[in-house]
């Protein structure tokens, strides 16, 4: 049987490179592929908030937690980094689409 702190190093093992992956479909543009990841990605971490330590993570897990984190923290960077623009440009292309719906409405077409 696993134990709790078993439990929080594997999910730090398994979203590290869930992570690393998210960054590479990122940088290719593939959304449809980081939106399922991303839902991995989710899941794993729910599974992370779950979990209820009794006793500390023994000094070798929290340095290995701390590399983990590190890894996972500058990929979820740089995949802000790729996607905020991206965002952004949809956002302004819906905006124009429900401004035309507007105008089509209003003047007709």
């Amino acid at each position: 049987m696993s134990t709790p702190q078993h439990e929080v190093m594997d999910c730090y093992e398994k979203i590290a490179p869930l992570t690393g992956r998210m960054l590479e479909l990122a940088r290719a543009g593939d959304w449809d592929g980081l939106v399922l990841l991303g839902q991995q990605f989710q899941t794993c971490v729910e599974r992370l908030k779950g979990i209820e330590l009794a006793h500390p993570l023994e000094p070798s897990q929290l340095v290995r937690k701390h590399s983990l984190l590190s890894r996972i923290l500058a990929a979820d960077a740089e995949i802000r980094d790729i996607v905020t623009p991206e965002l952004a440009q949809l956002s302004s292309l819906l905006g124009n689409m429900h401004r035309q719906q507007h105008l089509n409405h209003a003047y007709g077409q």
